[in-house]
C-alpha cells in the first residue's frame, strides 16, 4: 500500500486579509473597542465563503493593527499630506492600516506583494479611484519604511 502523495493546501492569506478588512471595518465601526475583537474574529471564521483562509495570519492582523493603530495612523497621516484621516472612507483606513502594519512587521512579505494585496482588497472593498490613493500612500509609507529593499 502506497502512502497518498497529494499535498495539503497552505493556508490562504488573501482571505485572511479580507476578513482582517471585514472585521477592522466593524471594529472601527464600533468605536475601536478591543473588547469586541474575539467576537468579531468568531464571526470571520465561521464564514463558508472564507474556508481555507490563514486563520493565524487573521488573527495576527486583526490584533497587531488594532493594537497599534495609533502608530499606523500617525504612518498613514504623513503619507496623505494636508488630508483628515477623518475624510478616508473606513475600508479604506483599514486596508491601509494592514499594508502599513505588514510593511512594518512582516519584513519577510515584499513591499510589492503588500502592495499588491492593498490593491487586489481595494479592488474588491471599494471603488475604483480608491486604487490610486491607496496605491500612493502605500507606496510612499513603503519609501519610509522598506528604504533598502526599494533600493535594492
Amino acid at each position: 500500500m502506497s502512502k497518498s502523495t497529494t499535498k495539503k493546501k497552505s493556508p490562504n492569506r488573501h482571505l485572511a486579509r479580507e476578513s482582517a478588512v471585514e472585521a477592522l471595518y466593524a471594529w472601527h465601526s464600533g468605536g475601536n473597542d478591543a473588547a469586541t475583537i474575539p467576537n468579531l474574529l468568531a464571526d470571520r471564521l465561521k464564514q463558508d465563503d472564507k474556508n481555507g483562509q490563514d486563520e493565524d495570519y487573521l488573527r495576527e492582523i486583526v490584533y497587531g493593527v488594532s493594537e497599534y493603530h495609533d502608530a499606523l495612523d500617525t504612518l498613514i497621516g504623513a503619507a496623505v499630506q494636508g488630508r483628515s484621516l477623518r475624510s478616508i472612507a473606513h475600508v479604506e483606513l483599514n486596508i491601509l492600516r494592514i499594508a502599513v502594519w505588514e510593511l512594518q512587521y512582516r519584513l519577510e512579505i515584499p513591499y510589492r506583494v503588500i502592495i499588491n494585496e492593498a490593491l487586489e482588497l481595494t479592488r474588491a472593498y471599494a471603488d475604483e479611484p480608491s486604487r490610486g490613493f491607496i496605491n500612493g500612500v502605500i507606496d510612499k509609507v513603503a519609501q519610509t519604511l522598506r528604504t533598502d529593499e526599494i533600493k535594492a
